[in-house]
């Protein structure tokens, strides 16, 4: 069928102004947040679980390649398609119903995190991934990339939230993955198949997510300025060992602090490490004495609501602030054994000497997931190798000390060779066959995001 031909029929599904074809538009769905491009046939904007049936099952007899595309906020280039439909699904972005007996949430796919908690808000609860992007990124997108987020050193990713998914799978036929239980164990547990399955074996079009009431107090924050990684990696086991759990856990190198500095007009000391954290009231007290003993140079402890969210925002900012340090950006992500730390970080200096690039860093300290973000000079393609090698380094660095390439941004096209060396190096060989079995099982023809993840490692 011809891309004209496609269009038309896409038309009579979901209505004329519903699907989009000009240059503009295929360049604006083009890209995600990554560096890569693929310019797609067609944009369909679906408002119901029947008319993504309809069009996928179009795209099932006609071979056409699909995704679906939430916020297009992935930094892996995990919703970039070349040719074939991009489905935007955030016109399905009901809260249908809000139980607060069960203590879960049933939603459409289309509705971005921070809009779904201003609704349970109003009925005492809250959802806790938060992801960066959270006030853009859609619950589809975080389940399908198994997001993570600044709350997840107490609370868990996505795989810990999502409790069932009614799901359009290649062939256009309806499953529902999972129950809206607290316990069910009626059948293999497919429905964690999908969370971090970046759209390669299925279409959400609704969810029951787990939900939590409002902490009946607010945690208080504190900012932390450390002198060296080994007293951030001081402050982490000592908080362990002491069974404390930080509600947040965030660190902030040097180039973060001068940068926010510069740019934003912050005065934080520009110590090794700043980090950013939370902690209940009873155990406030004893978390500051670990501080102490772990050699803080500054403790600060906000006083009030307003102080806090300073506090956050300095996390919530860094990254705009050291991206304008340079032409161009690559935000990494890996995970590292929360004892191998500080060794990582050492590692991660030497490669920014290596190749004479600059190198901040930032993460969730608390469950050792790190973000590198390579600075370089787009325009340069000694810089661009330079920046491409550095992340390669990176991420074979995490592999050898038993960590992963990735914690919580995914795979999508950028990391498809490293994810086939992390399995190798990880007995994953035969895990990654059975991968390849359950992407053909469920979708036999190779429609759904084609090339990308387990199918092209």
């Amino acid at each position: 069928m011809s891309e004209g031909d496609l269009a038309a029929e896409l038309k009579r599904i979901v209505g004329e102004d519903n699907v989009l074809t000009d240059p503009i538009s295929r360049m604006e769905y083009s890209k995600d947040m990554a560096e890569y491009e693929g310019y797609p046939s067609s944009i369909v904007k679906p408002a119901s679980e029947g008319e993504v049936i309809r069009v996928v099952r179009l795209a099932d007899r006609t071979k056409s390649p699909i995704v679906a595309r939430g916020a297009g906020s992935s930094l892996t280039g995990a919703a970039v398609l070349e040719g074939g439909i991009v489905l935007d699904m955030r016109r399905m972005n009901r809260v249908i119903k809000v139980d607060a007996t069960n203590w879960y949430v049933q939603v459409q796919p289309g509705i971005s995190l921070d809009d779904l908690n201003i609704e349970l808000r109003r009925h005492g609860f809250f959802f806790p991934p938060d992801p960066a992007s959270s006030y853009i990124c859609t619950v589809g997108g975080a389940i399908a990339e198994g997001s993570g987020g600044l709350r997840c050193v107490k609370y868990g990713t996505m795989k810990d939230w999502v409790i069932s998914a009614r799901v359009v799978l290649a062939n256009g036929e309806v499953a529902r993955f999972g129950e809206p239980l607290p316990k069910n164990r009626a059948g293999y547990d497919l429905l964690h198949l999908l969370v971090g399955s970046e759209g390669t074996l299925g279409i959400i079009t609704e969810a029951h997510l787990r939900i939590i009431p409002l902490p009946a107090t607010t945690p208080r924050r504190l900012l932390l300025a450390l002198e060296s990684w080994d007293s951030v990696g001081k402050v982490i086991t000592m908080l362990r060992r002491s069974a404390i759990v930080p509600g947040l856990l965030e660190f902030l190198d040097r180039q973060h602090a001068q940068a926010i500095n510069a740019k934003l007009g912050h005065n934080l000391e520009e110590s090794e490490a700043t980090l950013i954290i939370d902690i209940d009231e009873p155990d406030l007290n004893e978390a500051v004495g670990i501080f102490k003993a772990c050699g803080a140079k500054e403790i600060r402890i906000a006083k009030d609501e307003e102080e806090a969210d300073n506090l956050y925002q300095i996390r919530a900012m860094a990254l705009l602030a050291v991206k304008s340090l340079a032409p161009a950006s690559q935000v990494e992500d890996v995970t590292v054994p929360l004892d191998r730390l500080e060794e990582f970080l050492t590692l991660l200096r030497q490669v920014a000497i290596r190749h004479k690039l600059r190198i901040p860093v930032m993460g969730h300290a608390g469950d050792g997931n790190i973000h590198p973000i390579i600075l370089y000079d787009s325009d340069s393609a000694t810089s661009k190798e330079s920046a491409s090698k550095a992340f390669e380094e990176i991420c074979r660095d995490a592999i050898r000390m038993d960590g992963s390439v990735s914690g919580e941004h995914g795979i999508g096209t950028q990391k498809i060779k490293l994810f086939r060396e992390q399995l190798e190096l990880h007995e994953g060989k035969e895990a990654l066959r059975l991968m390849k079995e359950i992407k053909r099982i469920f979708d036999p023809k190779g429609i759904m995001n084609p090339g990308k993840y387990v199918e092209a490692a």
